[in-house]
């Protein structure tokens, strides 16, 4: 289902009621994305894009399934009606979002749009939703900071039971962030507060990795090239650490990996050059190199080979969902299973 001129109407009318304005284009080549429109959203003097997308059923699973390349824009999804269910669990990974009915998630420039419990359109004589739009940012549990530290409790689950400061120097956040995610965690059911173990790790993992990209991963983005995935990289610098992500991670078999991922303390100038990636903007970006962000807790961890070329493994599984290729659902499913049993030892 594309985005037709009567749900065009709807949407228009819904984000008029909140005072927005919207203007839409066509997709361009954001369409082999699986992106339906790109979108200007202004209200008084804030404006933002977005890439748009249809969501039939508009969940949270679908979503993550119907994954495409990254767009340069953030997400939001359009569509019939959103439960509440849904609407709670795009909310909580930072995914905006609009239904006909007007229940709605929508955070842009100073402007917070928050819409929940409508069953009826707007006008009529039930409407058991609550609604606001006003400056400010929601508490949004899986913004970039608390990432960091959601996702160090996803590759180390024992620093649950340690120490805030270990948390947070793992993470690479302050350690009042870190206190802040443990209490968004405990007030959420995702930290169960007699043992301080996570729960739901599960549900947890699925919600991080969707907003990871468009929060976390577009935080930490040094860079983007386009370049040969297959080739064997060339570091000007022999002491420089390369951490491998995404399908070009060690142990997860792809003979010909389509992107590179890659994690660094700093971009080193000389690297692009000495492995010929192009910055052009009429070649496809292929090649993405992203911030280290974390201090693994592990002793000794990072040794190995595998450990020394790889980031931790929700990273991986994470930018694996985010390549929007079909062919590597099915790897990233195993490569999941395989590290969650490993955690369970």
């Amino acid at each position: 289902m594309g985005i037709t001129d009567g749900l065009i109407k709807i949407v228009r009318d819904r984000l008029r009621e909140f005072g927005i304005d919207l203007e839409l284009e066509p997709p361009g080549s954001l369409a082999s994305a699986g992106i339906d429109a790109v979108a200007t959203l202004t209200r008084a003097d804030a404006t933002a894009r977005y890439a748009v997308r249809v969501g039939v059923p508009m969940t949270l699973s679908s979503l993550v399934r119907a994954a495409g390349t990254r767009p340069p824009y953030p997400l939001l999804v359009v569509g019939d009606q959103v439960s509440r269910r849904s609407a709670a669990s795009l909310r909580d990974a930072g995914i905006q979002f609009l239904d006909t009915l007007g229940n709605a998630f929508i955070d842009f420039d100073g402007v917070l749009v928050e819409v929940q419990g409508r069953t009826e359109p707007a006008g009529r004589d039930r409407d058991d939703g609550h609604q606001s739009a006003r400056p400010g940012r929601p508490a949004n549990m899986f913004s970039s900071r608390r990432a960091q530290v959601i996702f160090a409790l996803l590759a180390w689950p024992e620093l649950a039971t340690g120490k805030v400061r270990e948390i947070a120097h793992a993470a690479g956040a302050s350690v009042g962030q870190a206190h802040d995610t443990l209490a968004q965690l405990r007030h959420s059911g995702f930290l169960n507060s007699a043992s301080n173990r996570l729960d739901r790790t599960d549900e947890l993992l699925d919600y991080w990795s969707a907003a990871y990209p468009t929060g976390l991963g577009r935080r930490i983005e040094l860079a983007r090239y386009h370049g040969d995935p297959s080739r064997r990289l060339s570091r000007p610098d022999p002491d420089q650490s390369i951490y491998l992500s995404g399908e070009s991670a060690a142990g997860v078999d792809i003979a010909r990996p389509a992107t590179l991922t890659i994690y660094l303390e700093g971009l080193d100038p000389r690297l692009p050059i000495a492995n010929r990636w192009s910055s052009s903007p009429e070649r496809t970006r292929n090649v993405f190199v992203r911030h280290k962000f974390w201090v693994s807790p592990r002793l000794g961890e990072g040794r190995s080979p595998a450990s020394r070329r790889n980031v931790p493994w929700p990273l991986v599984y994470a930018d694996l969902l985010d390549a929007g290729d079909a062919r590597l659902d099915e790897v990233a499913r195993d490569w999941r299973a395989h590290h969650a049993r490993l955690d369970e030892v």
